[in-house]
């Protein structure tokens, strides 16, 4: 047995309990202590003054791919062209192919997309892929061209970059031939950050938004090689191979519709920016109603990535119609839900769906004169990621970042949950801290975690300041997480 003390151990419950020990055995909390015990015959570890709160899950991630990228060429602080080729040329060969991430094109002094031509001059032997921020468009080389097979073919004056279908066309190519040694490595990397970034559970997506869970097996078989708890959430529409898989749930970024970025989030008004646009429904009504019952009559959750408000209320609907026919506590999840309706929110605390929403997008591009003022108009920018409306409105909220589009670190997203743009929408300390906790739990349907308590798992993590008593996570740091009973120094 092992026995933390010297620290503030923050229980998160009801009551809202806080301990001075923690004795743990094989993973699970065996006792929590008002006062400092004095125990003999068990490890002993001195926290040396920290505050300890339970294991932090962020609920919907893509870690293949942050781990992965995180090997390549990072462009999110990237201001010119020149400095995009310079970050690619020195980033490392992976396989064969190199990998870029992060650029938002609206950063660059030239504002706009290197062109494969140009790319081709950087890389010239090897497949490059070089997605966009949102992860909804993406630019490849010459070379690329020759290793991916498109169901129709390009304009004749193709520059490189891609969207929509062809995104995830040449995205998944990528991916999908690449050994199993690659992708085991992907996910040693994402680990290791996950402990970096405070988190003892990360929800992982693994499928190509289709028929294909990709590499879902080779991961559900390896997980005992990785400390960080991954969640794993086959990402297509295939029930049939979820249900053989052993899976609790489906779907992901299976799509029903784009980004505000690429101008495919599917609005009933449209952008600011461009009059003429409405955004895309990726699926007709009757596809999402068919899918979400065949899942739900078979108990899987499902999660569905939608953005614009049109694009919401379509898979509300689907949900409605499920839960109508046969009341399940399934948890359906709304992943993103950035601009939703008052329709949707009431539709979504009457029929137990949930919403699993990422407070970096709000800090990336909210405010009067960022990107979401600019592509929505200022009154729709103040009505997206409401996150005090739902939590208000007794909607599940988990918290998550959606990486690798955004940073994992979990002092980073709760900081951005409790500085939100619009004042009314801010998050307390406390408040941020369980959509991460004890909300994560919930929506994961695991009744041992998301608290600090006797006989629930002993997942902590480990901060050297008290946000609590600070009303903040700025200046703070991880110091470790504890999983399975072991101190994990970061």
């Amino acid at each position: 047995m092992k026995l933390y003390f010297n620290a503030r151990f923050y229980s998160m419950d009801d009551q809202d309990n806080i301990y001075q020990g923690i004795l743990v055995d094989k993973g699970i909390i065996k006792e929590c202590y008002k006062t400092s015990p004095n125990l003999a015959d068990v490890e002993k570890i001195d926290l040396q003054g920290a505050y300890v709160f339970p294991g932090f899950t962020d609920s919907h991630t893509h870690s293949f791919e942050g781990g992965l990228y995180s090997m390549g060429a990072d462009l999110q602080e990237a201001r010119s062209l020149s400095e995009v080729y310079d970050l690619i040329d020195e980033s490392p060969v992976i396989g064969n192919y190199k990998f870029a991430f992060g650029l938002d094109e609206n950063k660059l002094k030239e504002k706009r997309f290197p062109t494969s031509e140009e790319l081709d001059r950087v890389v010239p032997n090897n497949p490059l892929l070089l997605r966009r921020i949102d992860g909804h468009s993406c630019v490849i080389n010459t070379q690329a061209l020759e290793i991916i097979k498109f169901p129709q073919a390009l304009a004749k004056d193709f520059t490189g970059l891609l969207n929509k279908e062809n995104n995830d066309v040449a995205a998944h190519t990528f991916h999908n031939t690449l050994t199993d040694e690659a992708i085991i490595e992907a996910y040693q990397a994402a680990d290791k950050i996950a402990q970096k970034s405070g988190l003892t559970s990360v929800h992982t997506m693994i499928g190509d938004a289709q028929y294909s869970y990709n590499h879902f097996p080779l991961i559900q078989d390896n997980l005992a090689r990785f400390t960080t708890n991954f969640v794993l959430y086959p990402q297509f529409f295939d029930v049939d191979k979820a249900l053989e898989a052993g899976s609790k749930r489906i779907g992901g970024c299976i799509l029903a519709d784009g980004s505000f970025g690429s101008h495919t989030a599917a609005l009933t008004r449209a952008y600011n920016d461009d009059p003429t646009c409405l955004g895309s429904l990726y699926q007709e009504d009757d596809f999402w109603t068919s899918f979400v019952w065949s899942a739900h009559k078979n108990n899987l959750q499902v999660g569905v990535h939608c953005i614009g408000d049109k694009a919401i209320a379509q898979v509300v609907n689907a949900y409605v119609k499920a839960q109508e026919k046969d009341p399940k506590d399934l948890k359906h999840q709304i992943i993103h839900n950035e601009l939703m309706s008052d329709e949707s929110l009431a539709l979504m605390q009457k029929y137990n769906i949930s919403a699993v929403m990422q407070p970096m997008f709000d800090h990336l591009w909210g405010g009067d004169n960022l990107f979401y003022a600019k592509v929505l108009g200022i009154d729709r920018a103040l009505k997206t990621n409401r996150f005090k409306t739902i939590l208000e409105a007794g909607v599940l909220l988990a918290g998550s970042s959606d990486w690798y589009i955004t940073t994992l670190n979990i002092l980073d997203q709760a900081q951005a949950a409790i500085s939100h743009h619009n004042l009314a929408e801010r998050l307390s300390v406390k408040e941020a801290i369980k959509i991460y906790t004890s909300n994560a739990a919930k929506l994961e349907g695991a009744g041992n975690k998301g608290i600090i308590a006797k006989n629930y798992l002993d997942n902590m993590t480990v901060l050297s300041q008290d946000p609590l008593i600070n009303n903040s996570f700025l200046n703070n740091q991880i110091k470790a997480v504890i999983v399975s009973g072991d101190l994990i120094n970061v």
